[in-house]
């Protein structure tokens, strides 16, 4: 008999839903589970695999999961999982901001002084791309369950752990995060293969251009074994080692870069197979379905970032959030995820090409796909590092998401959305969502906002339509005149004045490639982007 790896001494298990217990073993054996009292038993069938789902389960900060087996010929062995508790589940999921450990987080120093909690829990899935990688490397750092303390805090992811330790403050039960992330991955990679064919068919032709005349068979002879591949040791890697921290300077950037080994940028150059179409899908995210969870968290959207291929994102988040509750056989899973906020350039890369569209699709979703909800850190960006270190701010916002939507506090935890427009000329008038109690401005100005005379246009294109000179000329300031204007807050209002005689206007909010927001509801959420022409 043999679990998934998953089930572990120290793990959390999901109050108040059925646990659901699988692994392997001999066909015919009899797997029998037992805890709290509760029993089940399941057959190993003739694959070899077993699933049994016992009853719900009343949160407990310690048990014991005992697991026995027993064959046809009545030989019968026992597992017991012990130091089990009973709370709050969530997988938090996405590329290196999810990722991003506490090792590197601003306020680590401060964290780790009251840290020390038995009660908030972490597991990393081990980031496995394709078969047979987890034999190749040391895998032994990952894939274990972790208590809050000072030897294991480094490990948790940080937008994770400021996420449960808020709720586990609020919900007093145990509150576990279960990891499940890899950094510079595209959408395409966390969903089915045959969901990035049905709505992402430029992410699938891509990768098929790309491998065509490639000699796959070589190709893989170079990646089984090859050091560049070992992703069992989060803190190994010199790279992350020097820029998550602290963002470089330039000279510290060409250094990096100067040091790095011949065949370390050779490596980079090729294809990785992270790029594959639903491998984290079927290497990561699959190994852990059913655990019981309460849902998902989710900050990804970076490498995504494609030219011509931003538009698509609408459509690839959506499909991504039903396979993933379809893995759970959970259509209703809450799906909590951030918007990415403003940012510009990092090390000698492209750059920011299109959030903008990005953060749209987003909202699109968060609008249009029941039980998901859009996690605003516009003030909370770093304008030359893609890493913003402050990863506090994300965890605790995603946090009280969660205490609204999914544990039924009655409070104010979506941001400020601008719904309608009204303008009687000089003065504009715009009604915001989110914003009981009045919006309020963090300084002398409202940031973010640039107004400009309207342009005439042929019509509103679609997302992924949209030329690179088009959204070049809407992202950056200077490139057009802008209007004079004053703004504040009054109530759930933005009241914006115009010169006198003013024409036509566009109205932009967070709409370029860097900006900070100090626009806020009462409960210290900043504002999302905005456009109005009127």
């Amino acid at each position: 008999m043999k679990t998934a790896a998953i089930f572990q001494d120290g793990m959390i298990l999901q109050r108040n839903k059925p646990a659901v217990i699988w692994g392997t073993g001999a066909q015919g054996e009899t797997i029998r589970g037992a805890i709290q009292g509760k029993e089940a038993a399941a057959a190993v069938d003739a694959d070899g695999n077993w699933t049994l789902t016992l009853p719900a389960l009343a949160a407990s900060e310690e048990e014991e999961l005992v697991l026995r087996s027993v064959s046809p010929a009545g030989l019968e062995e026992t597992t017991v999982f012990r130091q089990v508790a009973v709370g709050e589940v969530w997988v938090a999921g996405g590329q290196s901001n999810m990722e991003f450990h506490m090792r590197y987080e601003k306020h680590m120093a401060d964290a780790m002084k009251h840290c020390a909690n038995p009660r908030v829990r972490f597991f990393d899935v081990p980031e496995v791309c394709y078969d047979g990688q987890s034999e190749e490397f040391d895998y032994s750092r990952m894939g274990i369950w972790r208590k809050a303390d000072r030897e294991n805090l480094e490990y948790f992811s940080a937008v994770g752990y400021y996420f449960e330790r808020d709720l586990e403050k609020i919900l007093d039960v145990p509150v576990g995060i279960i990891g499940c992330n890899w950094g510079g991955t595209r959408s395409c990679a966390w969903m089915s293969a045959e969901s990035v064919e049905r709505v992402g068919k430029p992410w699938m032709q891509m990768y098929r251009e790309r491998t065509a005349e490639m000699d796959l068979d070589a190709f893989w002879k170079n990646q089984h074994g090859n050091p560049m591949n070992h992703r069992g040791d989060p803190f190994a890697d010199p790279f992350g080692e020097a820029v998550l921290p602290r963002t470089l300077s330039a000279e510290e950037m060409e250094e990096l870069f100067r040091q790095m080994p011949d065949d370390g940028k050779t490596f980079l150059q090729e294809m990785q197979p992270t790029e594959i179409p639903g491998c984290l899908y079927e290497h990561m995210l699959k190994t852990i379905a059913p655990y019981g969870i309460r849902g998902f968290l989710w900050y990804q959207g970076e490498s995504d970032d494609e030219p011509g291929k931003q538009g698509l994102y609408q459509d690839m988040l959506t499909a991504l959030i039903g396979d993933w509750r379809a893995l759970w056989n959970d259509p209703r899973l809450p799906f909590l995820f951030v918007q990415l906020p403003g940012w510009e350039t990092w090390l000698d890369g492209p750059g920011n090409r299109d959030y903008m569209t990005i953060r749209s699709c987003q909202e699109y979703v968060a609008k249009n796909v029941d039980d998901a909800y859009l996690c605003s850190i516009s003030d909370a960006g770093e304008q030359r590092d893609i890493h913003p270190k402050d990863k506090k701010v994300v965890g605790e916002r995603l946090a009280l998401l969660a205490r609204g939507h999914v544990y039924g506090e009655a409070l104010l935890c979506d941001p400020p959305t601008a719904e309608k427009i009204r303008r009687d000329g000089g003065r504009a008038e715009i009604t915001f969502a989110n914003a009981e109690g009045g919006l309020t401005v963090k300084g002398d100005r409202v940031e973010a906002l640039h107004i400009y005379p309207a342009q005439k246009t042929g019509g509103e294109k679609d997302a992924s339509e949209k030329s690179e000179n088009e959204t070049s000329r809407r992202t950056e300031p200077g490139r057009r005149t802008e209007i004079p204007f004053t703004a504040d807050a009054e109530g759930e209002k933005l009241v914006i004045r115009l010169p006198e005689g003013t024409g036509r206007v566009s109205i932009e909010f967070a709409r370029t490639r860097w900006y900070l927001v100090n626009l806020y509801n009462q409960a210290g959420i900043p504002a999302i982007p905005f456009e109005f022409t009127c």
